[in-house]
């Protein structure tokens, strides 16, 4: 079993590293939100020009920082949880709930990338267009949930690897501290 504990670690670093490396970038994505929000409303405002594609253009911003921003925020433990009770168990308790409910997880990841590959994949076939007065093509943003949907269930794997290593009670001294990586 040894000879699977290196590439299980190697595994858990590099999804760990990527995860943190999107999430750090993935956050200016509210500094251009709000610089297409405050052209917007000068635009508007100011010189009566309002512009069809601003507001489309914030929810596609907005949409990316949620999907690209999931993996790191599941890594940083960011996710809604029973904390009325999940915050009073040990360390080896909260681990063994995890792998249980990590069943839930894959299936529900997996439903989700595998109609995100189809929808995205008819939007490239056929063009699809967003049915709005600005109608930018659709594909980039399919596309977007796709990886980061991908990131996500990569980041749920490494989650469970972290998790079983606890619940075995095997050392973890070798699992990164999320705080040392900002």
């Amino acid at each position: 079993m040894d000879f699977m504990i290196k590439p299980l670690k190697i595994y858990v670093r590099s999804v760990d590293s990527i995860s943190t490396i999107v999430g750090q970038v993935i956050k200016y994505l509210i500094l251009v939100m709000i610089g297409v929000l405050t052209y917007e409303a000068i635009s508007r405002t100011i010189f009566n020009h309002p512009d069809k594609w601003a507001l489309e253009m914030t929810e596609f911003i907005n949409g990316t920082y949620y999907l690209l921003g999931g993996a790191f925020v599941l890594l940083i433990g960011g996710h809604v949880r029973m904390d009325v009770f999940y915050d009073k168990w040990s360390r080896r308790k909260k681990a063994i709930v995890d792998v249980i409910t990590f069943v839930f997880s894959l299936a529900y990841l997996t439903g989700l990338l595998l109609g995100g590959i189809s929808s995205t994949s008819f939007a490239i076939k056929y063009a699809q267009k967003n049915y709005s007065a600005w109608g930018p093509p659709i594909a980039p943003m399919k596309l977007i949930a796709t990886v980061g949907i991908s990131l996500m269930l990569l980041q749920v794997i490494s989650e469970l690897i972290k998790d079983i290593t606890i619940a075995l009670g095997q050392d973890t001294s070798w699992i990164k501290n999320v705080e040392e990586n900002l």
